[in-house]
Formats: C-alpha cells, sequence, structure tokens
C-alpha cells in the first residue's frame, strides 16, 4: 500500500496507541462504503496493520465501481473489490468473520435533491449486509449517525439509550430516517436471529480525508483560511455540535467491533470540540487566520437542507469504558487538513 509520509506518521501514531492486532490476524474483512472517507480510511488501518505487524488480514472492499483500483493500492496487498449489492453472490464460499457497513449517502445536497433513494439505499443496504452476516455468523457494525437523535437541544450529554423526534415530512430528513431504520433492522437481527451486531452513532467526521469541495462548515472555514476569504454563514451561528477527527473515528468504530458487546449501541464523538458554530470558526480561525471574520447572510431552514437549530453533544461513557478516547485535537485537525490542502 502506498502511503504520503502524512498518513503513514499518522496511522503509525495510531496503531501504537491503540493496539488491534490479536483481533485482526488471519481475519476476513467485508467493508462496504469502500470508496468513501471513512471506509477507505478503516481499510487503509488494516492494510497498514499487514504491512507493519504481519496480520494477514483479508479484505473484500465494495464499492460501486470495482473495476477503479484507487491509486494507494499494491498488487501485494490481500484485497479484493467486489461490487456494491452483490456481496452475497461474491462471498457465497468464502468465510468472513466481519461486516463493517460503512455505505451510504453523506451529501446534503444529495438528500434533498433524492430523499427517495437516501432512504432506499440506507435500508436496502443494510438488510442486505444483515443477511450476509446471518449467513456467514460474522461480527456486524453499522456505522449509524448522530442525526437519529433528531433536533435535540440541550448542554446535557445525549446517552444512547435517549431517542429524538425526526420530522417524516422533511425533505431532508431522509438520511436520518434511513439510519434510523437501519438501526431498527440491525438491533431486530440481533433479537430475532441471534446475530453478532453493534452499532456506532458518529458524529461529524473531519480531517485527514475530507473532500476539499464538501459543503459542510467545518471544511468551508478551512477553506476560508487557505482562499484568504471570510467565512459567509447562512444562520446565526447557534447550533452547537462536535466533531471528530477521522482516525479517532476509525479507532471507535473499531474498539466498538473488536471490545464492544453483541447488540449494543455506541456513541463516537470528541466532547472536547462541543461549542456553537460561530464559536467554532472563531476558534479555528485563532489559530490559522485570525484575519478572517464572519459575515451573516441568513436563509430560513426550510431553503437551505440544513438541520433545525439544536445544540446536540454525545455521552461517550460507554465507548470510554471499552479503553477508547480521541487522541486528536481540534488544532491538530485543522494543522492536519490545512497541510495536505496548502500542497
Amino acid at each position: 500500500m502506498i502511503l504520503t509520509e502524512m498518513e503513514r506518521a499518522e496511522y503509525s501514531r495510531y496503531t501504537q496507541e491503540f493496539d488491534f492486532t490479536d483481533s485482526v490476524r488471519d481475519k476476513t474483512f467485508l467493508i462496504t462504503g469502500s470508496s468513501g472517507m471513512t471506509g477507505s480510511a478503516i481499510i487503509k488501518w488494516l492494510l497498514f496493520l499487514n504491512s507493519s505487524c504481519g496480520t494477514n488480514a483479508r479484505i473484500f472492499a465494495s464499492t460501486r465501481r470495482p473495476d477503479i483500483i484507487p491509486d494507494h493500492i499494491e498488487k501485494t496487498d490481500n484485497i479484493r473489490f467486489i461490487e456494491f449489492g452483490k456481496e452475497i453472490d461474491e462471498l457465497a464460499d468464502i468465510p468472513v468473520d466481519y461486516i463493517i457497513h460503512a455505505a451510504s449517502p453523506t451529501e446534503r445536497d444529495f438528500f434533498i435533491r433524492y430523499p427517495a433513494e437516501t432512504f432506499s439505499v440506507i435500508i436496502n443496504g443494510t438488510e442486505s449486509m444483515l443477511e450476509l452476516c446471518r449467513k456467514k455468523s460474522a461480527a456486524f457494525i453499522l456505522l449509524s449517525s448522530v442525526e437519529v437523535y433528531g433536533a435535540h437541544d440541550s448542554e446535557l450529554p445525549v446517552t444512547e439509550s435517549e431517542t429524538g423526534a425526526i420530522d417524516s415530512l422533511n425533505i431532508r430528513s431522509g438520511y436520518p430516517l434511513g439510519k434510523k431504520g437501519a438501526e431498527f433492522l440491525t438491533h431486530s437481527y440481533c433479537a430475532e436471529y441471534g446475530c453478532n451486531t453493534r452499532i456506532v452513532r458518529i458524529s461529524a467526521i473531519q480531517g485527514l480525508y475530507q473532500p476539499y469541495g464538501e459543503l459542510r462548515i467545518f471544511n468551508e472555514i478551512t477553506r476560508c483560511i487557505l482562499e484568504k476569504k471570510d467565512l459567509v454563514m447562512k444562520s446565526d451561528g447557534m447550533s452547537k455540535k462536535s466533531i471528530i477527527y477521522t482516525l479517532d473515528a476509525v479507532s471507535g468504530i473499531l474498539t466498538a467491533l473488536f471490545k464492544g458487546k453483541k447488540g449494543e449501541t455506541y456513541n463516537i464523538t470528541d466532547p472536547g470540540t462541543f461549542m456553537t458554530m460561530k464559536e467554532f470558526a472563531d476558534t479555528v480561525f485563532s489559530y490559522f487566520a485570525p484575519e478572517r471574520k464572519i459575515i451573516y447572510d441568513i436563509t430560513p431552514v426550510e431553503n437551505t437542507g440544513y438541520l433545525p437549530h439544536l445544540s446536540l453533544l454525545q455521552s461517550t461513557e460507554k465507548i470510554s469504558a471499552l479503553g477508547w478516547k480521541p487522541i486528536t485535537d481540534l488544532r491538530k485537525i485543522y494543522e492536519i487538513d490545512l497541510t495536505r490542502w496548502s500542497k
């Protein structure tokens, strides 16, 4: 596998902090959403362990375009790309130990343009992977989202046992409702068929593999710094959220998969980044571009595809009890993004 100097340093740092070698050694993984940010980061982590620790993990990477092999993959890597939606047929005679279901639409514009497709892809893809889990007796983990908590508005940490209301008549709701439905299916396959399943609810992920053109405010802040422009905020900036670094998210996913309990759900975020969007922008600008400022051009929420006003902090008590914690702070996340995007 070909890695940049920065990637190699980051995977070295994380694999020293989180030792999954015994859980990975000689195991077979199916990873959906393999071309996405999180799926590709998980694959690189496993391949890095193969090359650095001789773990001999075998990876089947599900993607819509299996004929397009990523540039970082080498012929000696123990990985095979298979077509999304055909996993059951392609793996018919192959034992699978772990299924990491990361496939999902992720772009807000897609949610708005294709609400029916957003919902159905999430539901149908999850059901297909759970059927494979059932047939293979594999351990399964669903990558869900903080959005299942809905328009929460509280400073108190939200635990995994709490639920959130989501407007089923809002076109933007296809994604969170799809994730809620996927969680129900995952829980049901565990309860009804005894499948070895887990769920992780992940906050917004930032850093390392986030595409430059991604539209979220966290990326726009970086673009403002690099392009020397002020931030135009379409809201009052009072929504309060947290984010998590890409490899902190991956370490949390793998911790839940290898150390979590069957049937359980785990929040994954960095509580240290919990702040309003205005505070978030001001903080990052103060680190890297104090001359930048915020310009307000407020647009009604129903015309933007943004979620309603919210304040949501996930409790990480359950995942922390498994020995996990985030190790990359806000400043380091943006140092990494600014470095890789400025090249």
